[in-house]
């Protein structure tokens, strides 16, 4: 017997398909499609967080790019007053000191939009037709793990037919 997808939830076999406490036989599923309906709140939900986290990281540049000027300006202005300019080497310690954070918080922002990305904005659903009733299988609102759990029910099926 050949696993073809296994998680938590739900195991695809050679032999039978288990998706939490139901079991069918591979044999029972006369045919089995699936698709996309309209998404609810939480992929909306999803698809906003994804578009504001956009627009705070294009703002987070440009507020860069602001303070790197009030920066060189202040330095700029320092330098005609005294010789050293200490208050502008104090902010540009601190501003160094925070920058220290900015590729952790940009990582995680960017690592928050990919997998936004990869996980869809719909709900997919995988239905099968069971000695002639058609029953919902599974509901999923995340694309790349509905697709290797359909994927891996194809390649079953495929295999139980030959």
């Amino acid at each position: 017997m050949t696993t073809h997808y296994r998680d938590d939830q739900i195991v695809v076999t050679s032999a039978y398909l288990r998706i939490n406490d139901r079991t069918w036989q591979l044999s029972e599923l006369d045919y089995v499609w699936h698709r996309q309906i309209t998404p609810d709140w939480r992929v909306r939900g999803r698809t906003a967080s994804r578009g504001v986290l956009n627009v705070l990281m294009i703002l987070a540049g440009f507020a860069g790019a602001a303070v790197l000027i009030a920066v060189l300006s202040s330095a700029y202005i320092e330098l005609k007053i005294t010789p050293v300019p200490k208050n502008t080497l104090i902010v540009v310690a601190i501003l160094l000191l925070i920058m220290g954070f900015v590729p952790l918080i940009w990582e995680w922002a960017l690592t928050r939009v990919d997998n936004s990305y990869d996980k869809g904005d719909a709900i997919y659903e995988m239905w099968a037709t069971v000695h002639g009733t058609q029953i919902l299988l599974l509901r999923l609102p995340d694309a790349t793990r509905f697709s290797r759990i359909y994927r891996g029910l194809q390649r079953a099926l495929e295999e139980a037919e030959s």
